[in-house]
């Protein structure tokens, strides 16, 4: 079964005049949130094999973070596709990266992953609220097909979805 962990970023500085949106770092919140997830994903046996990070200072920060709790032989790729991403573009990044691996986290941003997130788990999950991704929720997807390079996009089951103040 293939398997895709969306991770949104941990909570940010206030944007703030003179500081592009890219270069926000976390909060002392945002830190400690992103390892709760770090040691959640660990715990949980949802290791992935690539953890696809985009550039912006916070999304790296958050990696940092939750990769405290995970052993060091988990690639990471910093993908700039990531950054301002739509729901597609990102879609299309992760099979591109990912290729012939099962299991992939993905670290970015709101709007996108929440809209992709609705788009690869499609009907049936009203109840739980799909609309709302906080900073450091996290969503496991998993698929039928063995490999991420061979998953058909809207035919995802939601396996869990956990925000940072539930852990």
């Amino acid at each position: 079964m293939a398997r895709i962990t969306l991770i949104r970023h941990g909570k940010a500085e206030t944007p703030m005049a003179g500081k592009q949106d890219i270069d926000r770092s976390l909060i002392t919140r945002g830190q400690q949130n992103a390892a709760a997830v770090g040691g959640f994903i660990a715990a949980h046996k949802m290791l992935p094999q690539l953890v696809l990070v985009s550039p912006a200072v916070r999304t790296r920060e958050t990696y940092e973070h939750i990769k405290l709790h995970w052993p060091d032989n988990i690639e990471a790729k910093y993908v700039d596709a990531l950054y301002e991403a739509s729901a597609s573009t990102l879609l299309h990044a992760i099979i591109d990266h990912a290729g012939d691996l099962s299991d992939v986290a993905v670290i970015g941003h709101n709007p996108s992953l929440v809209v992709l997130l609705n788009h690869m788990v499609g009907d049936g999950h009203a109840e739980q609220n799909l609309g709302y991704f906080p900073t450091c929720c996290t969503a496991d997807i998993g698929f039928v097909a063995p490999k991420i390079c061979d998953i058909i996009s809207d035919e995802g089951r939601l396996l869990s979805i956990k925000r940072a103040r539930d852990l």
